[in-house]
């Protein structure tokens, strides 16, 4: 609690934020936990919550409306979490895969020896913006420069993916 009192100035404010946590902390838990269908989760948008909470103007007085307002600001945390996980699926890692450096590229006419073949940095382009459903930008951000020059990358990665796949002798 320690955090978010940090954040807050004034002492009156502070006594009325420790009121709402300690009233509605599980409150806020259960409707997140409803959403999310996960207790680490569901703590980690009440985090959020209290977060976005400790910034705003709060009720006098514990009441309908500090509670309305502890619900609801838990639920859009929830919400966006929810969200984010559904556009970024988690995906089981295999201890082979964990080190893609050590195993041999495949030399059969597959997709994936392909790929294999294609320079590091076209690869985890190709993987981060098709396999992982990232935006130009976000992949970007994970390599370390601007959308623009990822939709550069990515164009010229698909090509070479696809001469790749033309001396295999496979379909493009």
């Amino acid at each position: 609690m320690l955090v978010y009192l940090q954040a807050i100035d004034d002492p009156e404010d502070r006594t009325r934020f420790e009121a709402m946590y300690s009233a509605y902390r599980g409150l806020m838990f259960h409707v997140a936990n409803r959403i999310l269908q996960n207790a680490q989760d569901a703590e980690d948008a009440v985090h959020l919550a209290f977060l976005s909470l400790a910034s705003c103007r709060l009720p006098s007085e514990l009441g309908p409306q500090a509670r309305h307002l502890a619900a609801v600001t838990a639920e859009r945390k929830a919400n966006d979490l929810y969200r984010a996980q559904r556009r970024r699926p988690e995906v089981a890692l295999e201890e082979e895969e964990s080190f893609p450096g050590c195993a041999p590229p495949p030399s059969d006419g597959t997709l994936a020896g392909a790929m294999a073949a294609l320079p590091p940095r076209y690869r985890e382009a190709l993987l981060l913006k098709y396999y992982n459903g990232y935006s130009a930008a976000e992949v970007g951000e994970l390599l370390g420069t601007t959308a623009a020059n990822v939709r550069q990358i990515l164009a010229r990665a698909k090509k070479k993916l696809a001469e790749e796949l033309a001396e295999r002798g496979e379909p493009v």
